[in-house]
């Protein structure tokens, strides 16, 4: 099944929007009064800083994960 988001619900939910693609769900941004998403250059860097942020994250969780499975070695 499809996630179908708005414009505005695809900036705010973002990180939950690349999460299913990633994990390979079928994704759409649709809008009635535009054909394209024109964000701000501010807009964009605070994109960018947030998904290095989510990656750092996500390489921290990894890790502990893979020292917790040691312990239980």
């Amino acid at each position: 099944m499809e996630k179908v988001y708005s414009p505005a619900d695809a900036q705010r939910n973002l990180q939950r929007l690349l999460q299913e693609v990633k994990d390979g769900k079928a994704v759409r941004i649709e809008d009635q009064t535009t054909d394209a998403i024109l964000v701000s250059e501010q807009q964009w860097a605070a994109v960018q800083k947030q998904l290095a942020a989510a990656a750092q994250h996500q390489t921290v969780q990894q890790r502990e994960d893979l020292y917790k499975a040691w312990r239980w070695l």
